[in-house]
Parts: structure tokens; sequence; C-alpha cells
């Protein structure tokens, strides 16, 4: 397997990208929207022939909360109710970009202030938003099978083996003390817990 990425023992993107591969690949540069050195990491395994984490399209629809959430539920985790607004309606929650480019914006709305501030910002007068009904919300990052948070590593596992994605950041709501996925976001690079990366590669029997 080729791990890629930024750090020790790992292969640097370019330099990925500047050959031919005959192998698995292991995607771990965090960020994987669309033109972005992520992305063109796993597309240049992808038309090598090569499995691949993540593969293109997990990662891309993993991005627009309605398609992850629907891919969640068919996994057997549970999520909280949203909405998909073209026009702006104030109701107490989390507002989520559809816009295919934001990375990392979602909004608490507390206020009709808020609401409206958060809507005008995310659908840059242009795109739908996603309302999410949650009035808590915790987070985890996602590394393999495992999360940073002890209590969610049952969700981590599933994401990781029904999507195939190693990396990024999940939105739980946890209003009811149930913990249901909502978002998934790229990891910044400086969040990357590589150490965490390799004990779970180890563990999992990958790298032996």
């Amino acid at each position: 397997m080729i791990l890629v990425g930024d750090g020790e023992d790992l292969e640097p993107p370019d330099d990925f990208l500047r050959r031919e591969v005959a192998d698995s690949v292991l995607n771990l540069l965090g960020d994987y929207r669309f033109l972005t050195k992520g992305y063109f990491v796993s597309l240049h395994a992808e038309e090598n022939g090569c499995e691949v984490f993540p593969p293109v399209k997990n990662a891309l629809d993993a991005y627009r909360a309605p398609l992850f959430m629907n891919a969640v539920r068919k996994l057997g985790l549970e999520t909280p109710e949203f909405s998909i607004r073209s026009e702006p309606k104030f109701e107490r929650g989390v507002l989520l970009p559809l816009n295919p480019f934001s990375k990392n914006s979602a909004k608490v709305v507390k206020t009709s202030h808020q609401y409206a501030k958060a809507f005008k910002r995310l659908s840059m007068n242009r795109y739908p938003v996603v309302q999410v009904k949650s009035e808590k919300y915790d987070s985890f990052n996602l590394y393999l099978w495992r999360a940073d948070k002890d209590e969610y590593n049952f969700i981590a596992e599933k994401i990781f083996k029904g999507l195939r994605i190693p990396l990024g950041k999940v939105l739980v709501d946890v209003t009811d003390g149930m913990a249901k996925p909502f978002y998934f976001m790229p990891v910044e690079k400086g969040e990357i817990n590589l150490r965490l990366v390799f004990e779970v590669l180890y563990e999992n029997c990958l790298l032996r």
C-alpha cells in the first residue's frame, strides 16, 4: 500500500502524481474537495486502475451534507432532521453550505439576525442551504476506523468501512443524548495526527 501525504514516511503528493501506480493507495492529505491536491491524488490512482482510499466520488459526495446523511443512514446510523432551503426561513439550528467549494462552514444560528447573516454568506446568493435541526452538537476527527474521541469510534468505523474515506472531521448532533452524524468536512493539515493514523494501520495489520 502506498501512503500519500505530507509528513515523514509518506510519499509526497507531487512525486506520486508524476509516476505510474500499481498498488493500492491510502490518500492522507485530509482535504479531498474538487480540484484540491487530495482530489487529484485519488483521481490519479483511479486512472491507474488502483484501489484508493478515498474513492473520488465517495469523498465529493460526503462533503455535501444531504448525500452524507443519506449514506450514513444506509450504514445504520441515525441522523437529525434536515431540509434544503432556496429561500431563508428562520429556525434555530445549524446551517450548512451546498456550495461544492466551501470548507468547514457550519454556522450555528439562534436568532433571526444570525440566521439571515449566515444564510446570505453560505448561499452566496446562488446556492441552496442545508438547515439541520440541532440544538447541540459535538465533533470528532476520523482516522480510518478510529475517532479521536473514543465515544465516537462506532461511528468512525461505520463511516470508514462504508465510505472508505480515511480522514475527516465529523459533526454529530447530540441534542437528545444520541450521537447522530450530519456533516463531513476536510481535516486541516495541522490537525492530522499521523501517529494515530499509523497506530490504527498497525493494529489492523496493514503495514506489517
